[in-house]
């Protein structure tokens, strides 16, 4: 197992590093340069001058050789200051594919403040790019001008963790329960209703189904007089007359009233997770119910429970878990469409706000995340085989 680790931990890092050679290279080769659409949907008064997009491409280092571009990004700017003390400034002589000192190619607020961070006191660190490998996303070009990409997202990422996390949950306590009695009760009268259920989740459109809970719960309920659910948003700045908030007088930013607003979101996407999980759970029980040591550990005289449950339900996990496990990078990356339905402030809005508003370094920095939540998924997920089937071993 330890050479297995070593060896995947050797290739998730190639992983990585390509994957972010994909990311900055398709963001900075649209047409006419990244900076070229945040004119396009400005008005006159907020309309960036020639000038002003040279200085914002000076500072974040667009202005570079491509390559070099590159490895600012992913190192940072005083990372080319010390690696120049090394190897030399670059000039023609050397054959390289630029000239000039390295110092020439940092930002200009990095090159007034001499260029390194290398020992500095955290309270007087200089207004150098640390690189993204240090967490060092930069600022936002359009959605907060001004505002660290991490502390953007730190904002947005704990909404949905608490989106996603209660949807994964609610929809594997109920999914794994439905997948096995379908299977064990295979052609039963509540086997045809879960597949019923099933199709109408699969084939639902997200965007679709979110707008019909909202005209319910949100509009119709408040017509017919009944208890309505807010529509959108994590907390209620005013309790209106009616609302299910003011019939259960629940106080604004409350934890009980984040909790109201999680029921619509979390009721369409856990019809969506639901409906899928349960067909892949039924499908699997059903596969490892007609196995052989399954029907001798039925000959052997155990208790059906003790035989679907110690003998089948683990080796039936096997497909649930590469399913699940790549859900690890869903409960960071959100639900786009259910939280742009719902108005809901989470990692998946942001992405959208962000490819809207040409916000490149928030959807670098997401793309970025997500790859590395993508690989350590499936690390996971190879883990997790070998504790649910001993036969499995990595050798």
């Amino acid at each position: 197992m330890t050479n297995y680790l070593i060896r995947r931990a050797f290739q998730m890092v190639l992983v990585v590093i390509f994957a972010t050679i994909a990311i900055y290279l398709m963001l900075n080769a649209v047409p006419g340069g990244p900076l070229s659409g945040l004119n396009l949907a400005a008005d006159a008064k907020s309309r960036l001058s020639p000038q002003e997009i040279a200085r914002i491409e000076a500072t974040l280092g667009l202005n570079k050789p491509m390559y070099l571009a590159y490895l600012t990004w992913l190192f940072g700017e005083d990372w080319l200051d010390e690696v120049g003390d090394v190897v030399g400034n670059p000039d023609a002589k050397n054959n390289l594919f630029i000239t000039g000192t390295w110092r020439d190619y940092q930002s200009p607020t990095c090159q007034a403040a001499s260029g390194t961070n290398a020992g500095a006191d955290p309270a007087k660190r200089v207004p150098c790019r640390e690189g993204v490998l240090r967490w060092d996303w930069g600022e936002s070009w359009a959605l907060a001008r001004g505002q660290t990409v991490t502390s953007i997202i730190g904002s947005r990422l704990t909404n949905t963790l608490i989106l996603m996390t209660t949807v994964t949950v609610v929809s594997l306590v109920i999914a794994i329960p439905i997948g096995i009695i379908s299977a064990v009760r295979q052609y039963s009268v509540l086997d045809y209703v879960a597949t019923t259920f099933s199709f109408f989740g699969i084939a639902m459109p997200v965007f679709w189904f979110g707008l019909l809970v909202i005209i319910l719960f949100g509009l119709q309920f408040q017509r017919w007089g009944l208890p309505y659910f807010p529509t959108g948003d994590v907390f209620t700045q005013r309790v209106l007359p009616g609302s299910i908030q003011d019939v259960l007088n629940i106080k604004p930013y409350t934890l009980a009233d984040r909790a109201i607003h999680l029921v619509l979101p979390v009721m369409v996407l856990t019809l969506l997770y639901l409906a899928g999980w349960s067909r892949y759970m039924r499908s699997s029980m059903l596969e490892v119910l007609r196995q052989d040591y399954v029907r001798t550990a039925r000959s052997k005289g155990l208790r059906e429970r003790a035989v679907i449950m110690r003998h089948a339900f683990r080796n039936a996990l096997i497909p649930i878990i590469t399913i699940v496990v790549f859900q690890i990078p869903g409960i960071f990356g959100g639900a786009i469409i259910t939280e742009t339905i719902f108005n809901y402030p989470g990692m998946g809005r942001l992405y959208i706000d962000a490819l809207g508003r040409d916000d490149w370094p928030i959807v670098m920095a997401l793309l970025f995340i997500t790859a590395i939540l993508v690989v350590v998924a499936t690390l996971i997920g190879d883990i997790l085989y070998t504790i649910v089937d001993p036969r499995i071993r990595f050798g």
